[in-house]
């Protein structure tokens, strides 16, 4: 059944490509839309252009991107030039819903001085299950345009087996490579040997690295540093798509001439139409289970 937002005025803080394609569903809601940093999305003439003060003075819900804002509380947004200052904000006592995928330090300190409900929805479980598809397959892309070798009878590493790291280790055994899973937990391990991986403990993993074509890190933790890098083979291709600053030591990658990029917001880059539509379907149950009660 579809959900209802008659009466509710939610705002779209910048963004990535991926606004387009969820913005029709949350119109479809019933909303009165908001956007602030739209400037060259010249579609959807149901949505209000306006600037951040306007959003946070008559809206219930602020929609930050999925990266979120940077330390210094500035927004970025895929059509504007501009980037929004959240710290700008004057404080109040409005209660307000702030959804952001991830919410760093300043963001934080600045729904702690109002009396906005912060949540992160990179934390939903549905979210991140949908969203670990495209994921997967712009890591897999990443990879093999940096590498001379297939992914089909290659060596890959996956680090962590969380939700990303559990669509990305399917994918690549799908694809015919030879996948080994590096993690904590037992659990995990088992899960590896019960999809067909080789498991391995995170505290070994170093003793694997030199066979791998292919290593990619789901863990937002320091597990690749300079000891674990010198380990692999100079051919290896390192994808880190945890969240800034990733889990690899990039100076040290760098250093070691190993290939290492950090890939965070995949979805947004690679496949908006997609991502975008993922939003769209579970944005507005997001906003129901976490609406103030008094607004």
């Amino acid at each position: 059944m579809p959900v209802v937002l008659s009466g509710l005025r939610v705002a779209i803080v910048g963004g990535d490509r991926r606004v387009e394609f969820f913005l029709p569903s949350l119109i479809a809601t019933g909303a009165r839309v908001y956007g602030v940093g739209l400037d060259s999305l010249e579609a959807f003439p149901e949505v209000l252009r306006c600037d951040l003060e306007r959003a946070v003075q008559e809206c219930h819900v602020l929609i930050l991107p999925m990266q979120g804002s940077d330390q210094q509380g500035l927004v970025q947004s895929a059509y504007s030039k501009k980037l929004i200052d959240l710290s700008q904000i004057k404080v109040g006592n409005r209660k307000l819903l702030v959804l952001s995928g991830i919410a760093r330090s300043r963001l934080q300190e600045i729904a702690s001085q109002s009396s906005w409900k912060l949540v992160e929805i990179a934390d939903d479980n549905e979210l991140a299950i949908l969203n670990s598809i495209p994921t997967a397959e712009g890591a897999v892309r990443l990879a093999q345009e940096r590498s001379q070798t297939t992914i089909h009878g290659s060596r890959a590493l996956v680090v962590g087996l969380g939700r990303c790291g559990t669509s990305l280790a399917t994918l690549l055994k799908g694809m015919g490579a030879d996948v080994a899973v590096a993690a904590r937990r037992r659990s995990d391990l088992a899960r590896a040997v019960a999809l067909g991986m080789t498991p391995v403990c995170i505290r070994e993993m170093r003793l694997q690295l030199a066979d791998m074509d292919y290593v990619f890190n789901t863990v937002p933790d320091a597990v690749l540093g300079r000891e674990e890098l010198a380990s692999t083979a100079s051919r290896v291709v390192i994808i880190d798509i945890a969240s800034s600053p990733g889990g690899v030591d990039f100076f040290a990658a760098q250093e070691l001439n190993r290939v290492a990029v950090l890939a965070p917001g995949i979805p947004g880059k690679f496949t908006p139409h997609t991502a975008g539509r993922i939003l769209g379907r579970v944005l507005p149950r997001i906003i129901i289970e976490n609406l103030p009660e008094e607004r």
